[in-house]
């Protein structure tokens, strides 16, 4: 119950984080870096709010369809996670920043590897409660 509570809570920190940014954006127009014509910010919403769905309706939905949702949400903001974590390495200043000082992706890949983490446990976890030798 624990990890399915902090798995939860990571994902809407996730969603909120991302969504503060999206939205902080489409007000002043210059908050995220682009990729293409879209803010990374709106992309990386996109991919918590996969991860979201998948969790939130993982009893309606066959497991199929909610590994491939969730893992595609991770894919997204995590990948979209590390490469601006590299680029920021490499560059500096391409991510916005939380507390004035340290880069959002940063705190996007650590909050994706988390998740990742969390989802695998409490997969494992759900087999090891209802396996048959117990």
């Amino acid at each position: 119950m624990l990890i399915k509570s902090s798995l939860f809570g990571l994902v809407a920190f996730g969603v909120w984080r991302s969504g503060d940014l999206a939205y902080r954006h489409c007000q002043s127009g210059e908050m995220c870096p682009l990729i293409g014509v879209v803010p990374a910010c709106y992309i990386a919403l996109v991919g918590y709010l996969l991860i979201g769905i998948a969790l939130a309706l993982r009893n309606k939905l066959r497991q199929q369809v909610i590994q491939w949702t969730f893992w595609s949400g991770l894919a997204i903001a995590g990948g979209l996670a590390f490469f601006g974590s590299a680029l920021e390495l490499i560059h500096g200043h391409v991510c916005p920043r939380a507390f004035g000082w340290l880069p959002m992706c940063y705190v996007s890949l650590a909050l994706s590897v988390l998740i990742g983490g969390l989802f695998v446990a409490s997969r494992r976890e759900r087999r090891t409660l209802f396996s048959p030798e117990r």
